[in-house]
């Protein structure tokens, strides 16, 4: 026999979109609320400004003076240009230029940047990280090196595709800040590089003048060798830097020469004379080598003489008495032409003996040259290699010389390669939270979570269940934060002033509030609450915070408490202010002045927690007129930075409505877990009743009871 098998129908595409048509109302209240969620998202978180500024790295080349120690300019082709551009964008992001901007704009005491500030995601990724096994509280790092490490978290370097222009984008939760660290940012970047190319310049000038020193050591003992061996070793330089026994040489080979010139050519003379005394003078045949004016006279004569002689024969008998004074005078002249060729003929002789004199002479002196300088040969061998190297170290001096004087002028001439062409200027708008994009994207989670719940409620059958926040945020009342549950460890019991004993949970949420660190989530809640109590909009009355509730036990004087002692930790002067008239707990704890009716006379100032405290019921233990009071309290509120009032109850307490009517915010205060919807939405609008338009918001506390 055959079983058929029977199978669960699987839901198909039909029975979804029923479903979600079915439960239209749900997916449409999801969406709202994600809408609600991501509006209350855009109003409660925090505003961040972005500011950027822009700087050209300039390629081209700019040397003002030849052969500087860092040429300026780039690499030499597009892709080594950008390499080096990469390269810039990584000095800016570096400690060089980040730490000059912590100091300079003082970020260790900014609360954004030197860790006390800590945001929602800030705690979270803390408390992510505690749960997968982190160590929790390592090595506390200085307020500066937060500072830097926040800083760098803060700003984006980038390069324009293509160009030479480098981005740097700063983004704070202060518009002005933001273009204040933009600008000092690139400010302290082209420091870096004016002062790195200085600091290069004067190190590298440094070590040369060093080296300059030294050159010019060895050129003082190189050149002082070359005079000690010329000293030693006789060896004299000319004028014209040539060696004497050198120039000697070549001035008696010069000399020699010119004997043997004068030699040969008063040689020349004197034989001829001789030849012309041997063949007889004859004035008609004298030759006109014979430079003498005298013979020249005689000469002439002789001609004039000569041809009187031949006119007077033509006519006359040789013996006619003229004819033979003529003949005389002839005869004279002739006698005195030889007689002067003798004399001119023992000159010349006297010359030429006179030039042979002066040929042996500039011989015997040109050997005697000859001899000394073959023997100094070695010695001047020697002498050229020492000149050579003090030539050689003077030439490197002068170069280094002429080196170290460019440098020096180019540490007075600087050409930056880098430039800013945009300046930061203040953001008129922040960048985030981005308004379109989160209301987008909460109405997309809100549609796609609602059409879940309805597919999984229809077909599973089980009921949606809501939070406590989730039921606040439908009464009206924003929630600002959830305070965690205190599990006290020290047991600390105390005694407050008077003698009173005072609720030892009390002592323990102070200490826990002082003492607890970054590690203790109550009091990073607390101090979360505080930045958005100081985070509220200035107005002109006092800052002053009352805290109430809808039912006793709620926690509200012990986040009073908490929120006091946070703030005059922080440096803030607060007054904490006890108003409760059904359970005064707080001046329990810290007692009370008699002493004086007005407030001023009442305060009550403790050391260990750093804060001033009131106790509004008077020595009797009753309250004064509100009406009159309102307004003194107001007045002392005026003297502090910060002023906590730990209210009554909300509809119980008669003195509430005045205590709201002086607030700048009302926090409503609801214990997790205890009241219950319709408790809080019934506060809520009384609440808000009674406010009239001043700030009001919600608390949770015990929210990991």
């Amino acid at each position: 026999m055959e079983t058929e098998a029977t199978y669960a129908p699987s839901p198909s595409l039909g029975d979804a979109v029923a479903v979600l048509w079915r439960r239209w109302f749900l997916i449409a209240m999801t969406t709202a609320i994600a809408i609600a969620l991501g509006v209350a998202y855009i109003v409660v978180a925090p505003r961040y400004f972005t500011a950027s500024t822009e700087i050209l790295i300039d390629p081209r080349k700019k040397n003002t003076v030849e052969n500087e120690v860092l040429p300026s300019g780039l690499g030499t082709t597009a892709s080594d240009n950008f390499a080096l551009v990469d390269s810039q964008m990584k000095v800016i992001t570096s400690d060089v230029v980040l730490k000059p901007v912590v100091e300079s704009q003082n970020l260790a005491e900014n609360p954004e940047f030197n860790g006390t500030e800590r945001g929602i995601a800030a705690r979270a990724i803390g408390f992510v990280s505690e749960l997968l096994g982190g160590s929790g509280a390592g090595p506390a790092a200085s307020p500066e090196e937060l500072a830097l490490w926040n800083l760098r978290n803060a700003i984006t370097v980038e390069r324009d595709t293509e160009t030479y222009v480098i981005v740097i984008t700063v983004t704070t939760r202060n518009a002005v800040k933001s273009a204040e660290i933009a600008r000092a940012i690139a400010d302290a970047y082209l420091r870096d590089q004016s002062g790195e190319r200085l600091e290069t310049t004067q190190r590298v000038s440094s070590q040369m003048d060093a080296q300059l020193a030294t050159l010019r050591d060895r050129l003082l003992k190189a050149e002082g060798k070359v005079q000690k061996f010329r000293a030693e070793n006789d060896l004299q330089i000319s004028e014209n830097d040539v060696l004497i026994d050198t120039r000697q040489l070549e001035q008696l080979n010069e000399k020699l020469a010119d004997a043997k010139a004068d030699l040969a050519k008063t040689q020349a003379k004197y034989d001829q004379l001789q030849r012309l005394l041997k063949s007889g003078v004859d004035p008609d045949a004298m030759a006109e080598s014979i430079n003498s004016s005298t013979v020249t006279g005689l000469r002439d004569q002789y001609a004039t003489a000569a041809r009187r002689e031949a006119v007077l024969s033509a006519s006359l008998l040789p013996s006619h008495p003229t004819m033979v004074q003529a003949r005389s005078e002839v005869q004279r002249l002739a006698g005195l032409i030889r007689a002067e060729v003798e004399r001119i003929a023992k000159a010349i002789k006297l010359e030429n003996d006179a030039a042979k004199e002066r040929l042996r002479a500039a011989e015997a002196a040109l050997a005697a040259s000859r001899k000394d300088v073959n023997t100094s040969d070695s010695a001047i061998v020697e002498l050229r290699e020492l000149q050579r190297e003090a030539e050689t170290t003077r030439a490197v001096y002068e170069s280094f010389l002429s080196r170290v004087k460019q440098m020096n002028e180019s540490e007075s001439v600087y050409t930056p390669d880098a430039r800013i062409i945009t300046p930061a200027s203040i953001p008129l708008k922040p960048s985030s939270p981005k308004k379109l994009l989160t209301l987008a994207l909460a109405s997309m989670a809100g549609f796609m979570l609602g059409c879940a719940l309805a597919l999984v409620r229809d077909f599973t059958g089980q009921p949606s269940t809501h939070t406590n926040t989730e039921l606040l945020t439908r009464s009206g009342l924003t929630p600002l934060i959830s305070i965690p549950a205190l599990r006290p460890q020290r047991g600390l019991i105390g005694t407050g002033r008077g003698g009173q004993s005072a609720p030892p949970n009390l002592y323990e949420i102070a200490i826990e509030v002082l003492d607890g660190g970054a590690r203790s989530r109550y009091r990073s809640a607390v101090m979360q609450l505080l930045s958005y109590i100081m985070d509220l909009e200035a107005s002109d009355q006092p800052r002053i915070v009352t805290l109430t509730s809808a039912l006793p036990g709620e926690g509200k004087t012990a986040l009073a408490l908490s929120l006091g002692v946070g703030a005059a930790s922080s440096g803030l002067k607060t007054l904490l202010v006890d108003a409760s008239n059904s359970n005064p707990a707080l001046t329990k704890m810290l007692g009370q002045e008699s002493t004086g009716r007005s407030y001023r006379d009442r305060l009550v100032s403790d050391a260990q927690l750093g804060l001033s405290f009131l106790s509004l019921q008077d020595a009797a233990g009753q309250r004064s007129s509100e009406h009159v009071r309102k307004r003194e309290l107001e007045e002392l509120a005026g003297r502090y930075d910060l002023t906590v009032i730990d209210g009554g109850l909300l509809k119980d307490d008669t003195t509430m409505e005045p205590l709201i009517s002086i607030s700048e915010a009302v926090l409503l205060v609801s214990q997790s877990k205890k009241s219950s919807p319709a408790v809080d939405a019934s506060a809520a609008a009384d609440l808000l009743e009674m406010a009239r338009g001043r700030y009001c918001a919600s608390v949770l506390t015990m929210a990991n009871a």
